[in-house]
């Protein structure tokens, strides 16, 4: 099992590619920005699908240039319908996306970053579903898609041999960030609790920042949830 990050855009998100040691085979796991960059990290593969965790902008600008150009289908829980939506709903009302408690921040230090490329196409929402247990088998991998809902109401986990690509729902220290729409924290501490049950030394791949291990962050788990968030 082989994983190469690829990091993206104005909140350095992780894109992955998870593919099977020598095989060219591979799934391309958030491509949130910088199509250019994503595609040129990816010619010594050959992809077979694109795999959203969940469908906040800086998780699929890219999607609709890198799908293209490679030929593949974008896979995504139908459950997350909604948030590219509500993402564009925003676009239209603030002239910018929302980054959840960074937004001032990077407004403040680039009031264009949090807009779309007016030269890229952005995404038309359009996906085929996949489902909690369902497994996706790719050049001698076989990768689990998990339901894990609460940062999004359709946030999904692939489960790999060893490793969990848990997008923004599981971060060294804490859950993923809750509290605006279509969030529920009480839902996404019951995901955590999911992923917090595989084997300590499973590896732990977020969404941003560095990767942590399942045993690292089990004996913070009623920290996490007494403190609310």
């Amino acid at each position: 099992m082989m994983l190469r990050r690829i990091v993206v855009g104005p909140l350095r998100t992780n894109c992955w590619v998870a593919h099977a040691p020598g095989e060219r085979q591979a799934l391309l796991v958030d491509p949130g920005a910088d199509a250019g960059h994503v595609l040129n990290a990816v010619r010594d593969f050959d992809i077979v699908a694109i795999v959203l965790t969940h469908a906040h902008f800086d998780h699929v600008l890219a999607v609709p240039e890198v799908a293209h150009e490679l030929g593949v289908p974008v896979l995504a829980h139908p459950d997350d319908a909604p948030v590219w939506p509500h993402e564009l709903d925003h676009l239209r009302r603030h002239g910018h996306f929302d980054a959840g408690t960074d937004t001032a921040k990077l407004l403040a230090a680039d009031p264009s970053c949090l807009t779309p490329d007016p030269a890229a196409p952005l995404w038309d929402g359009r996906f085929e579903a996949v489902h909690d247990g369902q497994e996706l088998a790719v050049g001698g991998i076989t990768a689990t898609v998990l339901h894990t809902p609460g940062h999004t109401p359709g946030g999904l986990t692939l489960a790999l041999p060893g490793h969990l690509l848990t997008g923004d729902t599981l971060f060294p220290g804490g859950p993923g960030l809750t509290g605006w729409p279509l969030s529920d924290f009480d839902t996404i501490m019951l995901s955590v609790r999911r992923l917090l049950a595989y084997s300590p030394g499973t590896a732990v791949h977020p969404g941003h920042g560095r990767s942590t291990t399942v045993g690292r962050e089990r004996s913070q788990l009623e920290e996490w949830q007494q403190r609310g968030w």
